[in-house]
Parts: structure tokens; sequence; C-alpha cells
């Protein structure tokens, strides 16, 4: 039988974690030429393998990081809708992002760190760049808000979309 003291730090360890992690689904698919850029983080690359094995019309529910502690593995993913085809009728795009720390400076960065290509299916749908992004803070990293900021382009027609994802950093 496990004493109360146990049981109360399990459950407390248990809602600590469901409290830092909002349950959301994903976002809806936007047409041709209503061009998104959505970033997300969760504690897990589980919901990319949901991704790739799921319908598209099912969709699939992220359960979003909003607050990482030293040492925590986030995965971070590039969610792309509302692209237009090229000529040949496929799309292109490419995903620039960079990190900003709690101080509002860039700690990180890249130009075309993701992107995408295929067949523009006839349906509006949302596509995940790739590859995602894994973000780790260190114990000597300083606690507060960093920021992942993303610009998407989309190759055939040249538009731009831009997202940010803020994380809390607790010690």
């Amino acid at each position: 039988m496990i004493n109360k003291p146990i049981l109360l730090l399990l459950s407390l360890i248990f809602f600590w974690g469901v409290a830092n992690a909002e349950e959301i689904p994903g976002p809806q698919a936007r047409p041709q030429g209503d061009l998104d850029l959505i970033i997300v983080a969760s504690e897990s690359d589980a919901y990319i393998r949901e991704w790739l094995n799921t319908p598209p019309e099912q969709g699939v529910t992220i359960k979003r990081t909003r607050v990482a502690k030293p040492d925590q593995l986030l995965v971070t993913a590039f969610l792309v809708t509302g692209l237009t085809a090229g000529d040949d009728g496929r799309y292109r795009y490419s995903i620039d992002t960079y990190i900003l720390g709690p101080d509002g400076d860039p700690i990180w960065g890249q130009r075309n760190y993701a992107g995408g290509a295929g067949v523009l299916p006839a349906r509006p749908m949302v596509l995940m760049a790739d590859p995602a992004l894994d973000l780790i803070l260190e114990q000597s990293d300083p606690e507060g808000i960093y920021t992942v900021v993303g610009q998407v382009t989309d190759l055939a027609s040249g538009s731009k979309a831009d997202s940010s994802y803020e994380i809390q950093f607790t010690k």
C-alpha cells in the first residue's frame, strides 16, 4: 500500500506536468494563398509520429509545452498551411528560424532551417516542415521567456508569414 505522503507527491508531480502542457487540437487548414505558420513545442516527439500516421481529416491533438526545466527536451515543429502551387502543380516552402533569449537578443538562428515540397493536394491541409527543432535549455541558461521565431516563405508565390512561440524557462 502506498503511504499518503508518497501518494500526495505523485499527485503533485502528475498535476504539475498536466498544468504545464496545453492539450490543444491541431490548427485548421487554410485555402491556397492564405499562408500561415504555426509553431508548437512538446516534451516528446510522439505528436510527430501521430501526425505522420493519422489521416489529415482526423487531425492530431498536440500537448503544447509552455514551461520548461533545465535539460528538458522540447520538440518544436513548424506547421504550414495555405501554400500555393507553382506552374508544375507543386508547392515548395522554406522556414527561417531563430531563438530569442530572455533579454530579447537572438541566441541562435538559421536561414532555410526547415521546409518541404510536393504535389499540392486539391483540399487544404496543414503540413509539418522537416526537420523539427530539438531545444534543450541548460542549468547555466538564464531563467525567463525564450521565444522561437519563424518565417515561412512560399517559394511558389513569394508570400511570407511569421509566427512565434514562447517558453517560460524556470529552474
